[in-house]
């Protein structure tokens, strides 16, 4: 989408100055809910551009309502179709019980009810269904209710009317060499005349936008008590804060990552299978000296001290090959035996923001072996280029990266501030986060960028306002983004907008702060 189509409505802040992100409105306009790409299906909410930024379709507004609500009708007379044939077919079931129902006990007769209101409920929800051109799923209403009430009368009804096998078949017997008794009986009975019932509550969840969208909170909110930690986001954050280079320090050891004879087959075996690989496809594969990440402490304040907090890493030796195998394709294997074993190769990623107030990601092309496809930030990996003779130059290590991989000059790189480290809880890979600010804007850097930059790795630049409800968006409709993009854009919010606004962001998407598990 163009300029023009940004939201340009200031965020809602509550009176306490705290900003509280938003959930989308479920009411909202086809372009705000469904806005997908019709070639390669990418979500092109909030698309900078007038072209798709995966497969380069030219956007077409009208095209993309049409598509959307081709597919919203289609959904609707499926229903239709579906409570159509469930209604008729209960009332064709109904009367034959009825034809061969002499003496009908009062079991019989709940059953026969269960039957006739589930046929009911089907057939009111079917003409509903057909009747609502212009609003699908429908707005939950009187008759959503009703329907709920129908559906599970019928669920009880039919229930109660099996309990009579229980009593009429105590003892098993055999039905065509299968081993029936009035449990087993029960049940299966029980599961049939409840079926009408339960298909209703099914279609009537997909009909009324609020009836299911309810369940999918009460499920959201059920998944986010068990997981108050932040166990669902794919990244956990070890260090938080805003840091200059002169309030990071470090240290080396000379003490090599421990390990054992299981674990080297492992990182040898792996290392062979990648090598073979890479030779087939033409990728450059090649070991290098790389920085271990031993230990990572912030500090508080020390009194007479002017720097404030302070951030210091502990590193030690590694290479590329180990990082390979055990992070990168064998981490919880590796970590399971112990986790000291794991190569820690330290990476830098940055999140870069365009004098005109925009966000940068890069699309990853299918040379990186990490995450092809994907949105990430720039960077990459303490090298031998970034040692000193007094430790790594951590902050020219990701102003290296962004040079590369952006095509930016170095006095095009303005302010560089420390804001974490994270780990992506899948290969455990601590990654040091920036912000990092040019004096380019959106449109300047991106006549700059083209993909052949530091040997492919990345197809595409792609632009996300720096805008708090923009990333609470963004993050919410986006699958391929990678995990370390995810933490940076959130520490990026966590600094410029507080720490309540990425609490509740992170509540809002993972069920809690990613903070790093406990150690053992």
């Amino acid at each position: 989408m163009s300029d023009e189509d940004q939201p340009t409505t200031p965020p809602r802040v509550p009176s306490d100055g705290a900003y509280a992100p938003q959930a989308p409105d479920p009411s909202a306009d086809l372009l705000d809910t469904e806005l997908t790409c019709p070639e390669c299906d990418y979500n092109l909410t909030g698309a900078p551009g007038d072209r798709c930024p995966w497969c380069g379709w030219r956007i077409d507004v009208d095209e993309l309502v049409a598509s959307v609500a081709a597919r919203r009708s289609g959904l609707r007379w499926g229903v239709a179709a579906a409570a159509l044939c469930v209604g008729v077919g209960s009332f064709v079931v109904l009367g034959a019980q009825l034809a061969h129902g002499h003496g009908l006990s009062w079991r019989d007769g709940l059953a026969v009810m269960a039957v006739l209101v589930a046929a009911v409920g089907h057939l009111s929800l079917a003409v509903m269904v057909a009747l609502s051109r212009r609003q699908w799923p429908m707005h939950a209403h009187e008759s959503a209710t009703v329907l709920r009430f129908v559906g599970w009368l019928s669920i009880v009804s039919g229930v109660v009317a099996a309990t009579s096998l229980l009593s009429e078949a105590p003892t098993p017997r055999i039905v065509r060499g299968v081993v029936v008794n009035g449990v087993l009986e029960f049940a299966m009975t029980g599961f049939f005349y409840a079926l009408p019932g339960i298909m209703l509550l099914v279609l009537r969840l997909v009909s009324f936008r609020h009836a299911g969208e309810k369940l999918l909170s009460r499920f959201a909110g059920l998944r986010s008590r068990e997981s108050a930690a932040g166990i669902g986001a794919p990244f956990f954050i070890e260090v938080e804060g805003r840091y200059t280079a002169d309030q990071l320090s470090q240290t080396w050891t000379e003490d090599a990552r421990p390990t054992a004879p299981n674990v080297e087959e492992i990182i040898s075996r792996t290392w062979e299978t990648e090598s073979s690989l890479a030779v087939q496809s033409g990728r450059n594969l090649y070991n290098s000296r790389l920085a271990r990440l031993v230990r990572a402490e912030a500090s508080a304040p020390r009194p007479c001290s002017l720097l404030g907090r302070t951030v210091h890493l502990r590193l030690g030796d590694t290479c590329y090959r180990d990082f390979l195998g055990t992070n990168v394709f064998n981490a919880a294997k590796v970590a399971r035996i112990n986790p000291a074993f794991l190569a820690d190769a330290v990476g830098t990623s940055s999140i870069v923001l365009t004098s005109d107030g925009f966000l940068v990601l890069g699309r990853r092309s299918d040379r990186v072996t990490l995450h092809a496809g994907y949105l990430h930030t720039f960077g990459g990996m303490l090298e031998a280029a970034d040692r000193r003779a007094d430790g790594y130059d951590v902050f020219g290590g990701v102003r290296r990266e962004v040079i590369e991989e952006l095509g930016v000059g170095e006095s095009e790189i303005g302010s560089v501030v420390l804001t974490g480290l994270a780990r992506d809880r899948a290969i455990r890979q601590p990654e040091i986060l920036f912000d990092l600010g040019l004096t380019l804007t959106r449109a300047e850097l991106s006549a700059r960028f083209h993909p052949g930059l530091s040997d492919g790795e990345h197809t595409a630049i792609e632009f996300l306002p720096d805008d708090p409800e923009a990333i609470v968006r963004f993050l919410m409709r986006t699958l391929r983004i990678a995990p370390v993009a995810q933490a940076g854009l959130l520490l990026h919010g966590r600094h410029n907008w507080g720490r309540d606004w990425y609490e509740q962001t992170c509540y809002l998407l993972y069920g809690g702060a990613p903070s790093a598990p406990a150690r053992s």
